[in-house]
């Protein structure tokens, strides 16, 4: 009996500092989960931010650049060909920019994100706005270099009709008989392939480099040696087309100064020879019909239409 009472008194004691550590722990347990929720809701609103400043920059940036860029149309056709050029890639960029900033307020790390692309759209629109602006002072020159040789050319024109016609008629007779004569002038638009080879395409996005093949008929009357073939190449409107990185080039065709797109060096063997000129314009080709024309000697030696598409 004393041992059973005994035990009673143990079990007494047990249970009441057992259910106060079951307890404890428990209390314990609760706080935890309870900071640690509240923690985690903190940082949710720490790291979002409202995007309306940055949707206003980018929407400030954008009105900009297109006021500066259509100060620049309607001047040139090559001018307005690298204006549309840069601003559809200004644009591309600016549609990224947009989905960054899609929603009202965004992470911390993905608005500096968005402004740090921001920052990139003014550094690439300035840069853009320098080669157009280069290309616009070098159109100005060219329009009053052609002014000045105009005015030259006009004169020459009144000093040689002072020539007697017997001198000039003789001259003409030897100079069309030693014309050079072309045929099957064919253009093909030329992508390169990673091998190397050439791949012809008359698709004015893959075109790389205009391509035109001609003969010239064997002619003994012309003189053997190197002979300056020009080809000159123009679009619909009669823009003459030429690399704006080699600057301007001209040559002389019936008393006046032309430009021309590309000059080859053919050595002439008063043979019949096949000939081929390449050219690289530097820019995406534009859809549309274009002339293709050579000339050599003073003379027009050649002509032939095509179309990218």
């Amino acid at each position: 009996m004393e041992e059973n009472k005994e035990k009673r008194n143990r079990l007494a004691i047990f249970i009441p500092w057992a259910l106060v550590a079951i307890l404890t722990v428990l209390n314990g347990f609760f706080i935890y989960n309870y900071f640690k929720t509240d923690k985690k809701l903190a940082d949710t609103e720490e790291v979002l931010f409202d995007t309306k400043e940055a949707k206003s920059s980018l929407d400030s940036l954008l009105s900009i650049t297109n006021n500066e860029l259509a100060s620049y149309k309607g001047q040139n056709a090559s001018l307005d060909s690298l204006v549309i050029q840069k601003d559809n890639d200004l644009k591309v960029y600016a549609d990224k920019i947009k989905r960054l900033l899609s929603q009202d307020k965004i992470s911390k790390g993905a608005l500096e994100k968005a402004l740090e692309e921001i920052e990139k759209l003014r550094y690439y629109k300035q840069k853009y706005l320098t080669q157009i602006d280069s290309l616009s002072g070098e159109i100005v020159m060219l329009n009053r270099e052609n002014y000045k040789l105009k005015g030259n050319i006009d004169n020459q024109k009144r000093s040689n009709e002072n020539l007697s016609m017997e001198n000039a008629g003789l001259k003409n007779k030897v100079a069309i008989g030693a014309k050079l004569n072309t045929s099957a002038l064919v253009v093909t638009g030329i992508k390169m392939r990673s091998n190397g080879k050439e791949k012809e395409t008359m698709k004015a996005k893959q075109v790389e480099q205009i391509k035109l093949t001609f003969k010239i008929a064997e002619n003994y009357v012309a003189e053997k040696g190197k002979k300056e073939v020009y080809l000159k190449i123009t679009s619909l409107d009669g823009t003459t087309l030429y690399n704006q990185a080699t600057g301007t080039a001209t040559f002389n065709y019936q008393g006046e100064a032309s430009l021309y797109t590309q000059k080859k060096i053919v050595e002439f063997t008063q043979e019949a020879q096949d000939v081929s000129i390449y050219w690289a314009k530097g820019t995406e080709f534009n859809v549309g019909k274009y002339k293709a024309e050579l000339f050599a000697d003073g003379f027009k030696i050649g002509a032939v239409d095509f179309e990218l598409k």
